[in-house]
């Protein structure tokens, strides 16, 4: 038997309003999140030009290259370091006495493992000798790796990415109470002149001509250099920066995270889409109180590939002419190739 539903559809006139006004403003709200954001970035044909910092750099990990003295324990017995490390000290300077113990025979003493797995990667070092004064000046560290030799500096051509990459990184701590004579027991590391070999593509690479000056952005804190030189090394550019800049960690730094800053130019920023080039010369079309294009040359000073930094109010070109230019709050034409089509139809 079927039974008739009967569904009341006399709602109240101030329901019905509520209820509208619910469903207008959720349809508003979508329009204000969906729909306007891509009709404003689909009629934004125009930049206002604002001043800004531009900074140009590249993410890389760079192995440091420096003189480094290793001294190893003149005799078999107990050591007293007579500088704290970190201590910045001269040549000659005394660092370590070494005290022997009574009864003991020298010939029954072995060196120890990690220590002998280290000299011997060292073998033929000239920086690795005994004694208890610093062989160089520079900074007192009681740590080492095993790779001073490699990352010597007169072995600064021979240091490759497959090369670095095989190496063990690992600290030996060197502070101890007692040594067996041939142990290594100090170093010191200088930071009157040091190198950061680094690997860049090729793109990465292109700007860094020799005597670039740079800035390297690193843990322990920032250092002015500039490329000292730039080989091709496979696919990619091996990168060699120059610096005697202080940086606090160098004594036990091999390898380090860094950013290369190679500028950090402030001026008036626009997007490369914005710039054309007519009748060879670098240009926008800047638009007027007129709403009319007007073609107005520009002087690039740096470039990230997606935007560059310009020069405001005059430049002098090539011809050593001053020309007039861009101003901030201008607004130039995001696409200027239509106002090129526009000129060849008047």
């Amino acid at each position: 038997m079927n039974i008739p539903i009967h569904i009341p559809i006399n709602i109240p006139k101030k329901t019905r309003k509520i209820v509208a006004c619910y469903l207008a403003a959720l349809i508003l709200l979508y329009v204000v999140i969906y729909v306007v954001p891509r009709v404003t970035d689909l009629f934004e044909t125009t930049q206002i030009l604002e001043n800004g910092t531009l900074v140009i750099s590249c993410e890389t990990e760079g192995y440091i290259v420096k003189d480094e003295a290793i001294n190893l324990a003149y005799k078999s017995g107990l050591i007293r370091y007579e500088v704290e490390p970190g201590t910045v000290v001269k040549r000659h300077t005394k660092i370590v006495s070494i005290k022997s113990e009574e009864g003991e025979v020298e010939e029954d003493k072995n060196i120890h493992g990690k220590y002998a797995r280290a000299l011997e990667n060292l073998q033929g070092y000239k920086g690795v000798q005994p004694g208890a004064k610093s062989q160089i000046s520079g900074t007192l560290t009681l740590t080492m790796d095993g790779n001073e030799k490699y990352f010597r500096i007169e072995n600064l051509d021979n240091i490759t990415k497959d090369g670095v990459s095989k190496l063990d990184y690992g600290k030996i701590d060197l502070e101890r109470s007692k040594a067996i004579k041939g142990e290594p027991i100090f170093k010191v590391s200088s930071d009157n002149k040091w190198y950061v070999v680094c690997w860049l593509s090729k793109k990465e690479a292109k700007d860094y001509d020799v005597g670039t000056e740079v800035r390297l952005e690193m843990p322990g804190g920032n250092v002015a250099a500039e490329v000292y030189s730039v080989k091709k090394e496979g696919k990619e550019q091996k990168v060699v920066f120059h610096t005697s800049g202080y940086y606090e960690p160098l004594a036990e730094t091999r390898r380090a995270e860094m950013s290369v800053v190679r500028s950090n130019n402030t001026g008036l920023i626009v997007d490369n889409e914005c710039i054309i080039e007519v009748d060879g010369v670098k240009g926008v079309y800047v638009v007027d109180k007129d709403g009319d294009y007007v073609f107005k040359p520009v002087n690039i000073t740096a470039s990230d590939g997606k935007q560059s930094v310009l020069s405001e109010k005059t430049f002098t070109n090539d011809k050593y002419e001053l020309v007039e230019t861009v101003i901030v709050h201008d607004e130039v034409l995001r696409d200027p190739q239509k106002a090129l089509e526009m000129e060849d139809k008047k």
